[in-house]
């Protein structure tokens, strides 16, 4: 009874995810450019390589997989003799469901100018803008289900047989980045609107029209006693008149200092709103930081007493010049 709920299930998803699924991470400080455009440039090395690897999965099922890989870096690097930069990066993202029935697929090219604030470029105000070409894919001949629907049949207008093979949309960003980082603490919020027009995956001339989305951030980082510190992170989302809370705190521990390099684990937890639960453990060595964390949903599916959960990994490598005397953190 359990297998055919979730196929059930499954399919319910399938015709809705055109219309309200996107990508909801869990680590989305590790994705700088999917958090604000006007993140990119904003590393305190040349250049930074990001990936996000997020599970979604229902009773132990995989329903959603969904992958981010991320690349940006500054044009203008001498900030010896500049106070201003200009920073670019390019995203892709690919949303899949129940292995490739359905792939959301996302590639972004974002633009950030970055103008500092004092003479110690401490503080920055960054201004970004970008540009997404969206694409929905749908192998139909995996829709087959009895005789519900089965897209090779002699029919007139079978069931469901207005889908489209594959759809395509331009959606538009911009947002505004405030950052502080010193010797002795890290502060960043930001604000960012999408032009958000998904992909038309019907035939049916009546298309959805395009909305906007509003996301407001915010990170921070401060030390304490023996190199210990805490980190603090929020994000807001609105969608049509829907509002998303994010919000939590790491605790950075020392594991290991190399010279003039501090290698520290983060163990804490996040909250969404009314969803769920995600512990979460980081780690950040001399270039590289690397996260886990799992989602733990505080309610089951309505009408199948299924548990969702999620798993995610992150990674951000970061190379070239580094900027000296900035104080390290997982956010940068």
């Amino acid at each position: 009874m359990g297998k055919y709920l979730y196929i059930l299930l499954s399919f319910v998803l399938l015709s809705s995810i055109a219309y309200c699924q996107d990508v909801i991470l869990s680590q989305p400080f590790a994705a700088s450019q999917y958090q604000n455009p006007a993140g990119v440039g904003g590393s305190e090395y040349d250049n930074r390589f990001q990936a996000v690897n997020k599970s979604q999965m229902i009773d132990g099922n995989s329903l959603y997989r969904s992958y981010v890989l991320s690349f940006d870096t500054r044009l203008n690097k001498d900030l010896e003799n500049s106070k201003n930069y200009l920073g670019i990066g390019g995203q892709i993202i690919s949303d899949q469901l129940m292995s490739g029935i359905m792939q959301n697929n996302y590639i972004s090219l974002n633009l950030a100018y970055h103008i500092f604030l004092d003479y110690k470029l401490n503080s920055d105000l960054s201004l970004g803008f970008g540009s997404t070409l969206a694409s929905i894919y749908l192998d139909k001949s995996k829709l087959r289900f009895n005789d519900q629907y089965d897209y090779r049949a002699i029919l007139i207008n079978p069931s469901l047989e207005n889908l489209n093979s594959s759809a395509t949309a331009l959606t538009t960003n911009a947002g505004v980045v405030y950052t502080r980082h010193s010797e002795f603490s890290f502060f960043q919020a930001g604000f960012m609107t999408y032009l958000n027009s998904k992909p038309n995956v019907t035939s049916s001339p009546f298309v959805k029209a395009e909305n906007l989305k509003y996301r407001a951030f915010m990170n921070a980082e401060v030390p304490f006693v023996n190199d210990n510190s805490l980190l603090f992170y929020f994000n807001y989302l609105n969608k049509n008149n829907l509002s998303q809370l994010y919000f939590g705190a790491l605790m950075g521990l020392p594991v290991n200092k190399d010279e003039d390099y501090l290698f520290k684990m983060y163990l804490g937890c996040f909250y969404r709103l009314g969803e769920a639960y995600v512990p979460t453990i980081s780690f950040i060595s001399k270039k590289s930081t690397f996260g886990v964390s799992y989602d733990v949903y505080s309610n089951t599916i309505s009408g199948a007493d299924l548990k969702q959960s999620g798993f995610e990994l992150s990674y951000s490598r970061k190379f070239g010049q580094l900027r000296k005397n900035r104080y390290r953190t997982i956010f940068d």
